[in-house]
């Protein structure tokens, strides 16, 4: 096991302290709303290149539900007995890759048959190679679960999988997809979960049999949000980050988890040096101590600046008092007070050893409600990126500190040093007023644009509040500061979605659901927008993935 560090008090080590009284006075003056104010930035604040950034037409990706099998149906069969309630057809949760060798390949993946209390049936593969114009399942998908055609005995043979993430291999050779799978049918956590690989060598079309980069049997473990990161300097090499919750008791119905105070959460970190043939045991790299755990795990390697190499983990760090608060792919479980705090961990040795952690903020956690109805957003959950040309790391995540009403805004923070030290957050939304702004995503063009997809509610109406749009926002690559948000504010939007979507129809899991995150790729210059949409634009379930170039 490589080096741990425990954290000081607040979790943090002391490269910044996150909320003290200066660095609050800056972000009052630094984040102010696009309208009016953007003027007043605009005159002495740098340069803010107005640049436009045009969407295609949204195009539907081609679904694959997974009920249709005998041993299947006989599962969603059992599970809906035991109360659970299945969306068939529904698509959740999108990601999306593009191939570093030929920017225009994509692949997707997203949950497939949502479960309202946590999981799908399974994961579908899509693959673009004409920059997600056109869109074709892959012809045998990754065997994460049961009804996705794992048969006993395999590593995939699990009731449900959840959290999809792909990522390609630096020369592109290697498609890398990841999945939690756990068991749903028993005390505490439900049974067995697994971290899963499996790996692609023809582009995304034909999946090979899952690797298991962490087993745990026991209900009093859950293994959770992994993410997959091929290393953009080493083809050989890729990376798995999650979080695995420890329970107190093995027999304790799941909700006693929302008062419980002895369990942790700590990071896990895998593994592969042979193009994922294998993959190492899941092990910790970091953990936040008791009560407290880690959320969102995801690694970024800068190419280029003074940290190109450094895998950097970035995730919700989260710290309880009174209680614990265990977020899980079921959603947050929440009694008593937690503190949010975007945090890194860094690696300089490919990933043997770890610092501590490094805090970015403490976030100011901004819920979603529709009509009172939750929305079960990113929330606490932030998203990384690095940019291609200079090296810097960038965090977003839903913040309410930019709104009076305390509605959910899009922060930004920004790394020149590979995460050693953050930059005052800003907000880069560009929703007007106090209208919603929620599940963001952060990729870079290759010329060192800087893209933002995200919701917004700016279409509903009282007739019908669930109206909602996907957008992007950036700044572009010829600006000199893009921790101005006045250089944000002047390219506005780009609408993403021809027509508002009504989230209200949307599957119900802990609240209206189209996932934690969407996906969002670099194709060269352009990005490739890749997110959920519910009725009426859905059409073969309560929910449907659309994609959409930009650029």
């Amino acid at each position: 096991m490589g080096r741990v560090r425990s954290v000081r008090p607040a979790g943090l080590s002391e490269k910044r302290s996150p909320v003290n009284p200066k660095n609050l006075r800056r972000f009052a003056r630094r984040s102010l709303p696009p309208g009016a104010a953007v003027s007043a930035l605009l005159a002495g604040a740098g340069v803010a290149v107005a640049t436009t950034f045009a969407a295609g037409v949204p195009v539907a990706v081609p679904d694959h539900p997974l009920g249709g099998g005998a041993a299947c149906a006989a599962l969603v069969a059992q599970q809906e007995a035991r109360g659970s309630v299945n969306h068939p057809a529904s698509e959740v949760e999108p990601y999306v890759a593009a191939d570093p060798a030929d920017p225009r390949h994509l692949v997707g993946s997203a949950q497939q048959d949502r479960w309202n209390d946590g999981g799908s049936n399974g994961l579908t593969t899509v693959v673009s190679r004409d920059g997600g114009a056109t869109w074709t399942p892959a012809a045998a998908q990754p065997a994460f679960s049961i009804c996705a055609g794992a048969t006993a005995g395999s590593p995939g043979y699990f009731q449900r999988t959840t959290d999809p993430w792909v990522s390609f291999s630096a020369d592109g050779r290697v498609v890398y997809s990841i999945a939690d799978s756990f068991n749903a049918d028993g005390p505490a956590f439900g049974g067995a979960s697994a971290i899963l690989v499996s790996r692609s060598l023809d582009g995304g079309d034909h999946w090979e049999t899952p690797v298991v980069a962490r087993l745990d049997t026991s209900t009093q473990v859950l293994n959770d949000k992994e993410t997959v990161t091929a290393d953009p300097l080493l083809a050989d090499r890729a990376y798995a980050v999650w979080d695995q919750l420890v329970s107190p008791q093995s027999h304790a119905n799941p909700s006693a988890y929302t008062h419980a105070i002895t369990y942790r959460g700590p990071a896990y970190f895998s593994r592969t040096t042979d193009r994922g043939a294998t993959w190492s045991t899941g092990r910790i790299i970091f953990d936040p101590g008791q009560n407290d755990q880690t959320i969102g795990n995801q690694i970024v390697v800068p190419t280029t600046g003074p940290a190109r190499g450094v895998l950097i983990d970035g995730f919700d760090l989260i710290t309880n008092k009174g209680g614990a608060c265990p977020y899980t792919h079921g959603g947050r479980h929440c009694r008593g007070s937690s503190t949010s705090t975007a945090a890194v961990v860094r690696s300089t040795d490919g990933g043997t050893t770890w610092s501590g952690a490094i805090g970015i903020d403490t976030q100011q956690v901004a819920s979603v409600t529709i009509a009172g109805h939750p929305v079960r957003s990113s929330d606490e959950l932030p998203e990384f990126a690095v940019n291609p040309v200079n090296g810097f790391v960038y965090a977003v995540w839903q913040d309410a500190r930019f709104s009076a009403t305390g509605a959910s805004k899009i922060a930004f923070a920004q790394s020149a040093d590979g995460g050693l030290t953050w930059g005052d957050t800003i907000r880069v939304d560009q929703a007007p007023g106090d209208t919603p702004a929620f599940v963001p995503q952060i990729r870079v063009t290759a010329d060192g644009t800087i893209g933002l997809s995200y919701y917004d509610l700016q279409n509903a109406t009282a007739a019908q509040p669930g109206l909602t749009d996907a957008f992007l926002a950036h700044c572009h690559a010829a600006t000199s500061d893009c921790g101005n948000p006045a250089n944000w504010a002047v390219n506005g939007r780009t609408r993403l979605t021809a027509t508002s979507f009504d989230f209200t129809t949307a599957p119900d899991a802990g609240g209206y659901f189209l996932g934690d995150y969407s996906g969002l790729a670099a194709t060269g210059p352009a990005l490739t927008a890749y997110f959920g949409v519910a009725r009426p634009v859905a059409v073969s379930g309560a929910s449907d993935i659309f994609a959409n170039h930009a650029g």
